[in-house]
């Protein structure tokens, strides 16, 4: 005949919900093992049991204790013809040991017995007056869920200590504002049973908390459903970055990455960008919006795993830059117009500095070493010409490039690299001032001029057959021209 383990849900802890079937089967065997003694109907069972309490107090690791306790069940089976093992609430909820146990009955030689308890959730329901079918979340506090729906609500078990629920808070607020109001429910079920409403930001606050605490998050009443989806969308690709970082199991190539190895494809990702917008390629677009956006969420992981900040920190900290930027939209300042809030802007970013006045010639240097080239220039010319150092006409700016190409052109006359050079530079920055004179993008002009070029050299290969080095200059002109011709029409 074959041993029986009878497992018994003790329920939250009041005598009068222990059901009478499991009553019965902890009167009527032996031996009785309770997960843990650390439970209201320990003492008022009025059986000899043992407990597993030793496992939590000498292993490190959750699952070394629950390992542990099935091991020892089973080995009670090996001796005995009846074991029973009680645990809190239903063996069925939250109850990692009953779900060893079952995997162990399909493999062992032993039956087995499950007999149901109330779970914290009937309490929880009765004292929070819900429908749990009314789109309850429910989870474990110890494996909080990664995608979770801010619009429905959510209940946690096992936020059984300060340190618990520490790392609960700070995971919700994630998701959830500082001052949305969240329920701590303790002693669920019993006659002490407590129903605190707390800001979710002083969660952790109660030294109190324990072994017999659940928590309640309503759902955000006002949030629209495509801010979910957003949410969910961002939370799953921090999920992915981070399982990519991973130690143990991640990628060979993330994990080699550092924030400078890093930074070469953020410019080549904003430059792809860039291309894709211009293209007017909406698909393109989507997939390089994506790209940059991973540079930034992989920064923020490496970051994040210093304990520096994340990306909830990025984010929070650009929110907070354009509320405070834009007094005209969340403030009471009126503007009349763009260059009245760029004023403001320059305003606002000074006194959040607090530091000693800066020289434009300070701020244009650094601007120059943080930028590209053609760029920095761009605003160079741009930011002195507000102060007034600037020609006071159009044909001002035109002489000035004469100036500097008869320069340029004595520099190559004379052969002196590194004069041609400097007046090269000369050449080029007086170029910008023309296109900021006729308001030209000239990086925008730039890439324009590059993909028109591009596209007539591929019909001048196609021509020549891919052999240009076997064409002469004269034909390669021909075919320049009939790539010009067949492009315009």
């Amino acid at each position: 005949m074959r041993p029986l383990l009878t497992i018994v849900g003790l329920g939250p802890g009041n005598i009068d919900q222990l059901t009478p079937q499991a009553l019965k089967a902890l009167q009527g065997a032996s031996p009785v093992f309770l997960r843990t003694a650390v439970h209201p109907l320990a003492t008022r069972l009025g059986i000899p049991f043992s407990s597993f309490d030793h496992f939590y107090e000498k292993l490190e690791s959750l699952e070394a204790v629950y390992q542990a306790i099935v091991a020892a069940v089973i080995e009670a089976l090996e001796t005995h013809t009846h074991v029973v093992y009680a645990v809190p609430g239903h063996p069925l909820v939250a109850e990692a040991t009953t779900q060893a146990l079952i995997a162990e009955h399909r493999l062992g030689d032993f039956e087995l017995k499950i007999i149901p308890g109330l779970s914290y959730l009937e309490a929880a329901y009765t004292s929070l007056g819900i429908d749990p079918l009314a789109g309850l979340q429910i989870g474990d506090a110890l494996y909080l869920p990664q995608s979770l729906n801010p619009r429905q609500p959510l209940l946690l078990a096992q936020i059984y200590s300060p340190r618990i629920a520490s790392d609960v808070k700070l995971q919700l607020l994630d998701i959830f504002p500082e001052t949305h109001e969240v329920i701590l429910l303790k002693n669920l079920g019993l006659d002490n049973e407590q129903v605190q409403s707390l800001p979710l930001v002083e969660l952790d606050r109660d030294k109190q908390i324990d072994h017999l605490c659940t928590l309640y998050v309503p759902a955000l009443e006002n949030l629209p459903q495509e801010a979910y989806g957003i949410t969910r969308a961002i939370s799953e690709l921090v999920d992915v970055v981070r399982r990519l970082r991973d130690p143990v199991d991640g990628c060979p190539w993330d994990l080699a990455q550092t924030p400078l190895s890093l930074c070469k494809y953020i410019i080549e990702e904003a430059y792809e960008t860039v291309d894709a917008i211009e293209s007017n390629d909406d698909f393109a677009i989507e997939e390089e919006l994506g790209d940059l956006l991973l540079q930034i969420v992989l920064q923020a992981q490496i970051f994040s795993e210093s304990e520096v900040f994340d990306l909830g920190g990025v984010a929070e900290a650009i929110t907070q830059k354009l509320i405070r930027r834009h007094p005209h939209v969340f403030g009471d300042v009126t503007v009349q117009d763009a260059e009245e809030v760029n004023r403001n802007w320059d305003a606002i970013k000074a006194q959040e500095k607090g530091n000693t006045p800066e020289t434009l010639a300070g701020k244009l240097l650094r601007l120059s070493r943080q930028m590209p080239a053609l760029m920095a220039s761009a605003e160079i010319s741009k930011k002195v010409a507000k102060v007034g150092f600037e020609w006071p006409d159009h044909q001002g700016v035109w002489d000035k490039l004469q100036e500097e190409i008869s320069e340029l052109k004595t520099a190559i006359a004379e052969e002196s690299t590194d004069r041609q050079s400097a007046e090269l530079g000369d050449v080029l920055f007086t170029l910008i001032n023309v296109a900021r004179w006729q308001r030209i993008d000239l990086e925008k002009a730039l890439r324009e001029t590059n993909r028109r070029f591009l596209s007539r050299f591929a019909i001048v290969e196609e021509l020549a057959n891919g052999k240009l080095e076997d064409c002469s200059l004269e034909q390669l002109e021909i075919f320049w021209q009939q790539a010009k011709r067949r492009l315009s029409d």
